[in-house]
């Protein structure tokens, strides 16, 4: 009976309790939205660095993180990446050789890291060939093709095939000049791959630094839901005496701004189920207050106040009910047509990539979010709901009775 009398109340009043209900839907979208809208920024931003740069582990020399001296090479590093290649959950594994140094063009100078990569297996880890803006991946040019981002070769005031020239020390500490060509220009929104970074073929770059057959870095690339450190844990058995680290712990900042994305998502929320609590105790409030002769007769009749404050509760949750369900398929209907699509901000695509996010953005919500929002939506309902029953039960029948 409570539960039929409740239905019937809140439609008493058709047009407060669709304005309550409207809130409550406007509320569940504007939080699955705005949750969509922020993972599309943060698995954009770490998608970029994971898949185009650091990937998921990387091997080295632990004295080489360090100093970053050429001599400081993983042993065998060639043949354990092959190795590697077989093990289950790995996607592909490439080796590098690095060095610190300049290019220079006849115009400007930059310091930047030189990568001597294998070209066949980067493309398979970080994927660098599709990231070609203009020329070729090291094809067109025979001798010591280079492939740059598209920001230094601003800066440098060059294009394809302009002639640029790499500094470096070798591997006894001898200043090193090779002159080369630019085969490729990188396009990407990473601020690495953009500004800080020369690529090389790995054979050119070893041959020059005196240490062909030698690599410096191992970078593995997972597949989806691959828990990284089990493939550390299986290197470090397999393989002795080296480092190695998870994105983690190579670029701790992208954890950083998992947890901090995390924290904002759940302020949002809070701001949101805030304003809603507040517009569900008002709603309530003022039908409580027109409704005090009638509660009062309830009560004069027979009607425990314990059961009067049920009703009004049972009213408030039926709000919820009829409200989330919306609220949710609309908010899912919008992540996942815009997560199709994307969400085109070319208009702001230079300030995006000088902060490393790409111009198009691709909503997304994980599945427990929207049981959270549910949970939180339910939560909000009944607190917004105790404080009108409470005002409705401390109601004395005699008195309300009289009210006009």
């Amino acid at each position: 009976m409570l539960l039929k009398l409740s239905w019937k109340n809140i439609w008493r009043s058709k047009l407060r309790s669709l304005v309550v209900i409207g809130s409550i839907i406007m509320g569940i979208w504007a939080m699955i939205f705005g949750n969509g809208f922020m993972n599309g920024f943060i698995v954009s931003y770490m998608a970029n660095s994971i898949n185009h740069d650091i990937s998921h582990i990387q091997v080295h020399h632990p004295e080489f993180k360090r100093d970053q001296e050429v001599k400081y090479n993983v042993e065998s590093g060639i043949q354990k990446a092959a190795e590697i290649r077989s093990w289950n959950g790995v996607v592909g594994a490439t080796t590098r050789t690095l060095v610190t140094g300049m290019i220079s063009s006849p115009r400007k100078a930059s310091g930047v890291q030189i990568r001597g990569i294998d070209t066949e297996n980067e493309a398979e880890v970080t994927r660098l060939d599709s990231l070609i803006g203009e020329g070729t991946y090291f094809e067109e040019i025979n001798r010591n093709p280079i492939v740059i981002g598209s920001k230094l070769a601003e800066n440098l005031q060059v294009g394809i095939k302009s002639k640029v020239v790499l500094t470096f020390n070798d591997v006894n500490g001898t200043l090193t000049q090779v002159s080369g060509r630019i085969a490729g220009i990188i396009k990407s929104s990473s601020l690495s791959l953009g500004e800080s970074y020369v690529f090389m073929r790995q054979e050119d770059l070893s041959r020059q630094l005196g240490i062909e057959g030698n690599i410096h870095e191992i970078a593995i690339l997972l597949g989806p839901q691959v828990d990284p450190q089990t493939i550390v844990d299986k290197y470090k058995s397999e393989f002795k005496g080296d480092l190695v680290e998870t994105w983690e712990e190579i670029a701790p900042q992208l954890a950083y701004m998992q947890d901090l994305y995390g924290s904002m998502l759940y302020v949002l929320m809070g701001i949101i189920l805030t304003a809603l609590v507040f517009g569900i105790i008002n709603t309530m409030l003022m039908a409580v207050l027109e409704r005090m002769k009638e509660l009062g007769m309830l009560m004069a009749v027979g009607m425990t106040r314990i059961r009067v404050f049920l009703m009004i509760m049972i009213e408030t949750i039926y709000l919820g009910v009829v409200g989330a369900p919306l609220g949710l398929l609309l908010g899912w209907a919008t992540v996942n047509y815009l997560n199709h699509d994307g969400v085109d901000l070319t208009a702001y695509s230079e300030g995006l990539e000088a902060f490393g996010y790409d111009s198009i953005l691709y909503p997304y919500v994980a599945d427990e979010v929207y049981l959270i929002v549910t949970i939180g939506v339910f939560v909000t309902a009944f607190v917004g709901a105790i404080y009108p029953a409470l005002k409705a039960i401390r109601l004395k029948p005699v008195e309300a009775l009289h009210k006009i």
